[in-house]
């Protein structure tokens, strides 16, 4: 890879990964900073729980669009390690958004895009562990976890290489420090459990605000 192909790579990935669409979305059709709402975390599983599963479904086929572009623009710049140079800054601009005041998500949906572009095999076990950790407990916490954790071990079973291994352990550590706050919780047993019940809290929220209004 030469300096010019790495320097393209991460300033597109950078820069598509910035566009938080779960900012974008919920500042569009509710006008609100979803920052502001659930557990503060612009990214999919905070959307659904603020915004509910028509407005997140936006928010899913955003982040899933922008990963897809980073590691696309890798891939044809400089294959497989170019596939992981976006990935890296794609989830930096997902998780520190240059638009939005570098406050953005934990990089999980948009690090499953990358997976399953980077390698099936890579994507598939880190699957099977979010899901059976997110049936088993009904924390995607820690089903996000057990996934970003298992990328670099598979990266290095599959791949034998020390550059994609390092290179994975550091998106795996970076999806793991963003969490620090659920671990936290887990051990005390007090993180919030999935439903697919939504409360859609910010438009109750806004529906409250009119009717004090009046």
């Amino acid at each position: 890879m030469t300096v010019a192909h790495f320097a393209i790579i991460a300033v597109s990935a950078y820069l598509l990964g910035s566009l938080s669409f779960a900012i974008i979305v919920c500042k569009v059709t509710l006008g609100k900073d979803i920052r502001e709402y659930g557990s503060g975390n612009a990214g999919l599983t905070n959307a659904y729980r603020t915004m509910g599963a028509g407005k997140t479904l936006f928010v899913l086929l955003g982040d899933i669009a922008k990963g897809a572009a980073a590691v696309s623009i890798g891939m044809l710049l400089a294959g497989p390690i170019g596939k992981l140079v976006a990935g890296i800054f794609v989830i930096l601009g997902h998780m520190f958004p240059l638009y939005f005041g570098f406050r953005g998500g934990k990089g999980v949906l948009v690090g499953a895009v990358m997976l399953a572009l980077f390698d099936w095999r890579v994507f598939l076990v880190a699957l099977v562990l979010f899901m059976g950790a997110v049936i088993l407990t009904k924390w995607i916490s820690l089903g996000s976890i057990l996934g970003a954790i298992s990328f670099p071990i598979t990266t290095f079973i599959f791949y034998r290489d020390t550059t994609l291994t390092a290179m994975a352990f550091g998106m795996a550590a970076a999806v793991v420090f963003m969490h620090r706050s659920n671990i936290a919780r887990i051990l005390q047993g007090k993180e919030n459990k999935f439903s697919f019940k939504s409360q859609k809290t910010i438009e109750k929220s806004a529906a409250d605000g009119e009717g004090s209004q009046k």
